[in-house]
């Protein structure tokens, strides 16, 4: 795996595949980036008045304001804090890492409410994939569960957690994703292999591949069978208590495009809700839901990391730059922070630092990282209302039957229903009616026809 780090800032170079092998050199977009600022207040001393004594006055002495401490029980993931009842229950406990599709055929996804922690990169085809960690929290029904890829693998032996995902990517390249699995010793919950298959199943009320669902409870209980223990070994960020300075310039909305050419599938907003103190999820023309609340996703900090990323196979399979350091914003509280991200070696932890060198302490509750390759392109606006309307996004239509189908581990489907198409969102702009100069993949993936029926890009 240590070729991975060899991937130097210099060979930014997406390849478009197709049997040719045919490289497309891409255009690297430079990040404008608001300047950042910071603004600390700290509490006044309060000095006691003069005590008078028969024979004089006693000099003033300062009284120290008193400072929250961190509380005594916090989530491994997002600091939030914990009673002791809580902590005893979930302190041996492993995080739980999960695969989700990311593409229009796949919402709402369903599970991702009760996420600690979410990860969002590319994939083939220029669309992203999700992974959301569980640890604090344990959703009932997950879906869409799907494979596994090479960056996210790191993630997850970064976190020690255990991987529940449908197949992997199997190359003979440094995207072996299948093969990094075995190796690195990942607590596996492939959906396709005996001992954790029996935790998935299909969900008749939607089409396959977008219908392979599982429980947090099925997940763990497989993850028990195989051995699979605790407690978890992750190294917890830093979170701000109230008392603290915070950092930072103002930021209540953000926008990412991964591949800086607004495209509706590429293209996230995210906009602060002060009632909420957590910025609100917008994809695909509107609000980004959880399908088993039916509301939409909150993360009380969004980072935005920036890594140097590689097609290196004509399947499209992305690498990314995760070692060493690179350029992050990180938002919270409402507030951009301008800062690095740095990480040693696969095991150790991703952490962020300001430009002081120190590391960022982020508001406790659910974080969602974007990381995005350096011709992918983000801005932030001091109040959400000054972004740009997300570009309308009309889905495409559900699969043909035996379209983009997996195959279906054990046991039988369930529930029985009839299946019904994703739903439609919009929003109050046309989206782009030009499709992409090139794909990166050879299996015929077409990012977009047309604005009426894009085709979105199938992989396993």
């Amino acid at each position: 795996m240590g070729g991975l780090s060899s991937i130097s800032r210099s060979r930014l170079l997406l390849f478009a595949g197709g049997g040719l092998g045919t490289v497309v050199v891409a255009v690297i977009i430079a990040v404008l980036l608001s300047e950042s600022g910071g603004s600390a207040t700290t509490a006044d001393d309060t000095r006691p008045s003069p005590t008078a004594t028969a024979s004089a006055t006693a000099t003033p002495t300062a009284t120290a304001s008193p400072t929250p401490a961190d509380p005594p029980h916090a989530g491994i993931l997002d600091g939030v804090p914990m009673t002791a009842e809580e902590w005893a229950e979930r302190k041996d406990i492993l995080p739980l890492a999960v695969m989700f599709d990311n593409t229009p055929n796949a919402i709402p996804h369903h599970g991702i409410g009760e996420a600690d922690l979410v990860y969002e990169a590319l994939v083939e085809g220029g669309i992203t994939r999700l992974m959301a960690v569980f640890w604090r929290r344990d959703p009932g029904l997950i879906m869409p569960v799907r494979s596994a890829r090479t960056p996210f693998v790191i993630w997850v032996d970064e976190l020690g957690a255990l991987y529940s995902h449908a197949g992997s990517a199997t190359t003979t390249n440094e995207a072996n994703a299948a093969g990094q699995i075995i190796e690195w010793g990942i607590r596996d919950l492939d959906a396709f292999k005996p001992g954790s298959n029996v935790a998935y199943y299909r969900d008749s009320s939607r089409y396959a591949p977008y219908n392979l669902a599982t429980t947090a409870e099925r997940l763990r209980v497989a993850a028990i069978a195989l051995g699979y223990a605790g407690p978890p070994s992750v190294e917890p960020w830093r979170f701000r208590n109230p008392s603290d300075p915070q950092q930072g310039v103002p930021a209540g909305g953000i926008q990412v495009d991964f591949s800086g050419r607004m495209y509706g599938w590429q293209l996230i907003q995210w906009k602060w809700d002060e009632a909420r103190k957590a910025y609100g999820r917008f994809q695909f023309g509107g609000p980004f839901v959880d399908g088993n609340t039916g509301q939409q996703l909150f993360f009380s900090t969004v980072i935005v990391m920036r890594v140097n990323a590689a097609v290196v196979d004509s399947s499209g399979h992305v690498l990314l730059e995760q070692f060493g350091e690179g350029p992050a914003t990180v938002f919270t509280g409402g507030r951009a922070i301008e800062g690095t991200w740095r990480k040693a070696d696969r095991k150790a932890r991703t952490r962020f630092y300001d430009a002081s060198g120190n590391e960022i302490a982020f508001e406790r509750g659910p974080i969602f990282i974007e990381v995005i390759p350096q011709q992918g392109t983000f801005i932030f606006t001091a109040n959400p209302g000054d972004l740009p309307d997300l570009p309308k996004y009309i889905p495409p239509p559900p699969p043909a039957p035996g379209e983009d189908e997996e195959p279906t581990p054990e046991p039988a489907p369930e529930p029985t229903a009839t299946p019904t198409p994703p739903p439609t969102t919009s929003a109050p702009t046309p989206a782009p009616s030009t499709p992409p100069a090139a794909t990166p993949t050879a299996s015929a993936i077409a990012e977009q026809t047309s604005a009426a029926t894009p085709a979105v890009p199938a992989s396993p």
